[in-house]
């Protein structure tokens, strides 16, 4: 860490799940995700809920945790896609530039 940088510093955030209550500290730049996430999380956890009143609290929380984590995932390798594209586009114009210069 450099010596003039300023630690970020940690903000409490409040997360309630069925009848308990987390208190969470979490870095103050990260404040907004965490926000907005538990609200998104909650709205979804509600729609599944109401989906002919079929889940309870738990099995509700149960799918909209795995549906996160599909969603964490299927973005992981779109990122990774488009990361492997990047590299072969670079490669390329490395390849061009090469050309272009021998020449």
């Amino acid at each position: 860490m450099k010596k003039n940088s300023i630690p970020n510093p940690d903000v409490s955030v409040f997360i309630k799940l069925l009848d308990r209550g987390f208190k969470l500290s979490v870095p103050a730049d990260q404040e907004k995700f965490y926000r907005d996430g538990y609200e998104v999380f909650m709205q979804r956890v509600q729609q599944h809920k109401l989906k002919g009143k079929v889940y309870g609290d738990i099995e509700a929380i149960a799918l909209t945790s795995i549906e996160c984590l599909v969603a964490l995932q299927r973005n992981q390798e779109e990122m990774d896609d488009l990361v492997a594209a990047f590299k072969s586009r670079v490669e390329k114009l490395d390849e061009t530039l090469a050309g272009a210069i021998e020449s």
